[in-house]
């Protein structure tokens, strides 16, 4: 016969990871580590879009601006994204 009290230890070990998981997100969010994920997700070229000099460069391509995006290139301010439509 399985008694209750042995499940209790697993269920406490579990529940205590979950909470130490959240605790790490947390301190990652609080200390700005996170930061440098969301600098990379904004990132014109990992999105799959182009760096250009100016607007008008993007009418030249199939593409539409995307202004969110940033470059990494300081010369070229304007992401041109595919229009996936």
């Amino acid at each position: 016969m399985r008694k209750k009290a042995q499940s209790m230890p697993l269920n406490s070990i579990i529940i205590a990871i979950i909470v130490v998981v959240v605790l790490v997100i947390l301190i990652l969010v609080f200390t700005g580590r996170i930061g440098i994920f969301s600098k990379e997700a904004g990132n014109c070229e990992s999105q799959g879009g182009q760096c250009v000099a100016n607007v008008d460069t993007c009418a030249n391509l199939p593409g539409v601006v995307k202004t969110t995006a940033t470059c990494t290139d300081t010369t070229k301010s304007t992401c041109c994204m595919p229009d996936l439509t």
